[in-house]
């Protein structure tokens, strides 16, 4: 009995002990402490440590008789590994020390905007948003120049029959709350949907083209200087002190696509990649006026009504090549021409603005919406007039993918015929030895070709044969006459003489 109160009064101790140690205040050296938020500010010397912002330029490759077309491109970063199937770290290599941690949240998107007439290599991005506009000045860099830019992706390899525009993206991590060090993988989405635009061709794998991976490399800011230390004997002169826990981003690395592999190990190559390449598809459409007949005029005027439809973005520029036709009717034509035409200009662009009129511009343009709300489209339509004489041509660059063209004329008392044949053509356009035919249809949807068109008149009079013949026969009694008396003159003259 006595050993059983002996037992229980231990055991009452043990939790009176057990009770007082748990009231007890814990140490200071029980808690650990954590990485300052944010990221360092260190110097070194007059430039920052800490890389906390990163580019991606952006590049628009056209036709080089294209303008720059308005379209806007869309940009998210968000975490890589965001879905669910996904893992949350990627293993490094054996041989590295490197892991690969998924993003923290994302901080900052951007759009690119490209807008009609923009230029080349003008303008930068800050907080993600880049806006060209239509007053940039024209800096295009033309596919094989010198100075072209390595990165960007042509879409052939014909030197100098191409040009691109460049933008550029800044992404900006400074508010970022990086925890721990390591590499912070993220995910940048591209998207757009713009007339006659494929959006990145410089990814090849299918599914890969509008996406990148940005690693972000984050290092412990007194390991940072230790190494520093280390690769300049000791002196870090110019750097800030270290002030308790801190992180600093030391480097970017750019991939194409999706990247599931860990990060290059030292001094291994990998495909890095520096920006995006879309290509801006667009066609020219040249038409011209040939006239035939021996009652044709070859210094008439023909009127010319050039319809393009289906243009989805406002203020689309087309440039029109007047080299080889006038660029007006003459303020007093000649006689054949309709006396309406007098003083008549000949457009040299056409732009999807809704202001311009025929009376003031040569052409107007018409906003065209189709379906039904909530799911209405609008589109620009522009209605141009022409004038052309005979062996003249007219071509309107940089037509957009999907757009549509109708091109009349107003024949008057001509036989019209749709079409120039290489027989009848003065236009060599394909650049071999001989003219060539202008064949196309006068209507259609412009697709991956140059369209070539026209109209080939005819105006043709004959004259009654009768008239010929009544000509003919005075003609021939007159002349029989004269023979007559030219030959009784010199009958008489010789009778004389021998009676003499």
């Amino acid at each position: 009995m006595k050993r059983m109160k002996r037992i229980a009064a231990g055991a009452a101790s043990l939790a009176m002990i057990a009770s007082m140690a748990l009231s007890m205040p814990l140490g200071a050296s029980a808690a650990g402490t954590q990485y300052t938020a944010g990221l360092t500010n260190a110097t070194d010397g007059t430039n920052p440590v800490s890389q906390n912002t990163t580019t991606i330029d952006k590049y628009l490759v056209m036709d080089v008789n294209a303008n720059v077309p308005n379209a806007s491109f869309d940009f998210s970063i968000a975490p890589y590994n965001s879905e669910a199937d996904e893992k949350a770290v990627i293993t490094a290599a054996s041989d590295s020390n490197l892991a690969v941690i998924n993003g923290v949240t994302a901080q900052t998107s951007g759009t690119l905007d490209f807008k009609a007439n923009d230029a080349a290599n003008t303008g930068s991005a800050t907080a993600g948003v880049v806006a060209f506009a239509q007053s940039d000045t024209s800096n295009t860099v033309t596919e094989g120049a010198n100075g072209a830019d390595t990165a960007v992706v042509w879409q052939d390899n014909t030197s100098a029959n191409e040009k691109y525009a460049k933008k550029t993206l800044t992404l900006d991590f400074s508010t970022v709350q990086f925890t721990e060090p390591g590499v912070y993988r993220y995910l940048i989405t591209e998207t757009g949907t713009n007339q006659g635009v494929t959006n990145d061709i410089g990814v090849t794998t299918a599914g890969q083209s509008t996406y990148r991976t940005l690693d972000v490399y984050v290092e412990d800011y007194a390991g940072y200087l230790a190494a520093k230390e280390a690769a300049t004997a000791g002196s870090t002169s110019g750097y800030t002190a270290v002030n308790g826990k801190e992180l600093l981003i030391t480097g970017y690395v750019l991939y194409d696509g999706k990247h599931d592999d860990a990060p290059a190990k030292a001094g291994g190559n990998v495909e890095k990649s520096t920006s995006y390449t879309n290509a801006y598809a667009s066609q020219d459409l040249t038409f011209g006026k040939i006239v035939t007949g021996n009652q044709g005029s070859r210094d008439k005027y023909f009127k010319y009504t050039v319809v393009i439809g289906n243009i989805t973005a406002e203020n689309t520029k087309m440039t029109v090549d007047l080299s080889l036709a006038d660029t007006a009717v003459p303020a007093s034509p000649n006689s054949a021409t309709d006396t309406a035409y007098a003083g008549k200009t000949n457009p040299a662009e056409l732009v999807a603005d809704t202001t311009k009129t025929i009376a003031a511009n040569g052409y107007k343009v018409e906003t065209v919406t189709t379906g039904e709300a909530p799911n209405t489209v609008t589109t620009y339509k522009i209605t141009a007039e022409y004038y052309l004489q005979h062996g003249q041509y007219i071509t309107v660059q940089g037509l957009p993918k999907e757009t549509t063209y109708t091109i009349t004329e107003a024949a008057e008392d001509y036989t019209a015929a749709n079409g120039i044949t290489d027989a009848l053509s003065t236009l060599n356009w394909d650049g071999t030895e001989g003219n060539d035919a202008l064949s196309d249809p006068t209507n259609g949807t412009i697709d991956n070709k140059d369209i070539h068109t026209g109209f080939t008149n005819t105006r043709e009079g004959t004259i009654p044969t009768g008239v010929i013949l009544a000509v003919a026969a005075p003609a021939g009694v007159g002349l029989a006459a004269i023979g007559g008396i030219a030959y009784l003159l010199i009958r008489n003259k010789r009778r004389k003489a021998e009676e003499e």
